[in-house]
């Protein structure tokens, strides 16, 4: 005997607008200190030319702690995964140029908070933006934006949940020795 299920779901020409909006500077050495942490990672595994398949699986914990559900999407910029690559053998750090605040001409120039509140509290949303940009004269990164959107978790600590704006920029032109770094913020090993 066979079943039948019938959903229907309410819908409105009406959306649910929010009852106060709110934005909030958010401290900008602190939201340098987030985006630092991240892209240091991020730094050290673009700089390299390949990873054992121990290095590998150590990085991909690490960019799990520090990216969450992300990780995947910053490996798949960096490693392409091959289907008749042999298990245990090197995997290839694909060459890109993932802008980072190390680079020159490359800030953080905004963060802020932004909150909404709705009738149902079940709507309400808490995230924190942080604007990092290209300000120097190359033109073809010209207008070049990234956004690191942040929300908090149960502890009420800021956790990674998006992006918006370009990520990086692949081509015969673009590796991460396109942008200088800047010699007294190279990060640490």
């Amino acid at each position: 005997m066979a079943a039948t299920l019938f959903l229907s779901a309410c819908q409105s020409s009406e959306q649910v607008k929010p009852i106060r909006e709110e934005t909030i500077a958010f401290d900008l050495e602190t939201a340098v200190e987030m985006v630092e942490k991240k892209e240091k990672l991020i730094l050290d595994l673009a700089l390299r030319e390949k990873l054992s398949d121990l290095e590998y699986k150590e990085l991909e914990k690490t960019l799990t702690q520090a990216f969450g559900s992300h990780s995947r999407d910053i490996l798949s910029i960096f490693i392409i995964h091959n289907m008749d690559e042999q298990a245990g053998s090197d995997r290839a750090v694909q060459t890109t140029l993932y802008p980072t605040v190390f680079h020159q001409g490359i800030t953080i120039t905004r963060a802020v908070v932004e909150k909404r509140d709705f009738e149902n509290a079940f709507f309400n949303e808490t995230r924190l933006i942080i604007t990092e940009e290209y300000v120097g004269d190359d033109e073809k990164l010209k207008d070049w934006t990234r956004d690191y959107i942040f929300t908090p978790n149960q502890n009420g600590d800021w956790e990674l949940s998006g992006f918006s704006g370009v990520m990086n920029f692949m081509g015969e032109d673009f590796n991460m020795d396109y942008l200088a770094l800047k010699d007294d913020e190279l990060p640490l090993p």
